[in-house]
């Protein structure tokens, strides 16, 4: 009985492990730079997310996450000549997957030939899902240069993001880049 347990108890902590812990994230920076260097920072006018010169809700959680993470890094936010811009761009894509696996031998007789043969059929499985990519671009404004950038990129369940979620996603992309 105990090894039946020890063994279930097992399997759990593997297919727990197996899980998604949530999207898929990538850092790059540029060599030679230093984030930890800068002190100040500010966003870009107008955010990628923005729409029509229009603040959108997805900016302002999207710019409540990041002052939150950038207080916690020791950057204080300036209006006049920041060391670092923030940039926020968001994409969706329709995603299809098709997959053919084959389920079992049939046997068929054929009215030409006397033998039998044998071939598989197939089972076609379609699934459509939509794939959000999150980018985080990081800006030095004194040279003009990307110097660091943060991608988020997972399966989007549903359109409405709320700010927990958002604040878990800003998070893991700035902890890849500091």
């Amino acid at each position: 009985m105990r090894k039946v347990l020890f063994i279930a108890a097992a399997l759990a902590v593997f297919l727990a492990g197996c899980a998604s812990s949530g999207p898929a994230v990538s850092t790059n920076k540029a060599p030679g730079v230093k984030i930890k260097d800068f002190k100040t920072w500010n966003f870009i006018q107008p955010l990628g997310t923005d729409r029509d010169g229009l603040r959108t809700p997805m900016s302002s959680m999207l710019m409540n996450s990041t002052m939150r993470e950038m207080e916690e890094r020791g950057l204080r936010r300036s209006k006049d000549s920041p060391d670092l811009l923030v940039d926020f761009f968001v994409t969706t894509e329709q995603v299809m997957d098709v997959r053919q696996t084959p389920t079992a031998h049939t046997v068929h007789r054929s009215h030409w030939n006397r033998g039998f043969s044998t071939w598989p059929t197939y089972q076609t499985t379609v699934r459509q899902y939509t794939e959000g990519t999150l980018l985080v671009d990081l800006i030095d404004p004194a040279s003009n240069a990307l110097v660091a950038e943060g991608a988020a990129q997972d399966r989007i369940g549903n359109s409405e993001m709320t700010q927990p979620q958002i604040d878990k996603i800003v998070g893991s992309i700035m902890k890849g880049i500091w």
